[in-house]
């Protein structure tokens, strides 16, 4: 009796059973836009001279040294 329940049991969850995998009904379309940086030219004096400096907005930082104009 063990036997037969034991081995009914190993049956039931053993058994490969067919499954379907869902299907992807929706690919969504995905545009990459590649976009240039904004960049603004930052000027000051320094000891009576004139300086300009670039300044990339869009990574927040330096681009440049200072440069006499």
């Amino acid at each position: 009796m063990k036997k037969t329940i034991l081995l009914l049991c190993m049956l039931t969850f053993l058994c490969p059973t067919p499954i379907a995998a869902n299907e992807i009904s929706s690919i969504e379309n995905t545009n990459i836009e590649v976009r240039a940086d904004i960049k603004e030219w930052k000027y000051k004096f320094i000891n009576g001279k004139f300086y300009k400096r670039l300044w990339n907005s869009t990574q927040r930082r330096w681009e440049t040294d200072w440069i006499p104009v």
